[in-house]
């Protein structure tokens, strides 16, 4: 059995680096356990060239963008840990998920590894939108999240302390056992049974939309309080039948793109030499 697990912090020793080597800790001795330090690998940006799009291509960016891919297809178990910067995922998270959009196609050549998330934020109700941001990060690497833990810890080390250890001991346990049934809630709010993100749109008609696997449903009332109501069989963004659309979708917009340079650059033309940019003055 292998697990690799993902550190995305600028702090070394800190909570995100604490929170993974704990829940390796508690599996099994004859696993073998990998870490990545997500922010110290050479991420590029991703330019949206569409190169990556058909199945079976790879990015053509020489970065270590690759090497992360591989190391989660090699992978049966994965932790992911990285701390909220203002109100959602860090940085170098981000980084990699815009290049993400290069492995929609690739499905079939993932294990769909058993995952489960820590996300710390350090100052109460500051968590925001960093439970959304990391499930899409996990799920569009093709992972089967588990289990996800977002907890207030602000000084190095507050993850494996009182409420939270118990929170990271209960993680390790899902890695090593498996899930039975669906995640539980990690908040108070209502969440969303494909994705378990928090955030929805309320429309004026009372339909209600998940804002990250757009599955669409109502809130309805029942014994225990309001509780979301979905079609299971509706093709949320997850199902391999929304992954291959929008697989068509990229291919069909670069044809397109290719069949009308010339009229694109014309218009881009108009606006080549309008020119307001400011730049930093050279250092001394």
């Amino acid at each position: 059995m292998k697990v690799v697990g993902l550190v995305s912090s600028p702090r070394k020793g800190g909570n995100s680096e604490i929170a993974v080597k704990e829940i390796f800790r508690q599996l099994p001795a004859d696993w073998e356990k990998e870490m990545i330090r997500v922010n110290e690998l050479n991420i590029n940006y991703c330019t949206a060239c569409y190169a990556c799009v058909p199945e079976g291509a790879r990015c053509r960016q020489k970065d270590d963008f690759n090497f992360l891919v591989d190391k989660i297809k090699e992978a049966d178990k994965v932790v992911i840990a990285a701390p909220t910067y203002i109100l959602g995922c860090h940085t170098a998270i981000k980084m990699v998920m815009d290049r993400l959009i290069s492995l929609v196609a690739d499905y079939n050549s993932f294990k769909k590894a058993d995952c489960v998330i820590v996300s710390s934020y350090g100052y109460g109700g500051w968590e925001g939108m960093v439970k959304e941001d990391m499930q899409l990060f996990a799920k569009k690497l093709h992972l089967n999240v588990i289990g996800h833990e977002v907890m207030l810890a602000t000084l190095p080390g507050d993850t494996v302390k009182g409420e939270n250890l118990e929170k990271i001991t209960g993680l390790a346990n899902l890695l090593i056992n498996g899930a039975d049934g669906p995640i539980k809630p990690t908040t108070k709010g209502i969440e969303c049974p494909i994705c378990a993100s928090t955030g929805f749109q309320v429309n004026p008609d009372g339909s209600v939309r998940c804002m990250l696997c757009s599955v669409e449903g109502k809130f309805m009332h029942g014994p225990g309080g309001l509780r979301f109501e979905y079609d299971p069989e509706f093709n949320h963004k997850f199902t391999n039948k929304s992954l291959d659309d929008h697989v068509q979708y990229l291919i069909d917009k670069k044809d397109l793109f290719l069949a009308t340079r010339g009229e694109i650059k014309a218009l881009q033309a108009e606006y080549a030499e309008l020119d307001w940019w400011v730049t930093p003055a050279p250092k001394e």
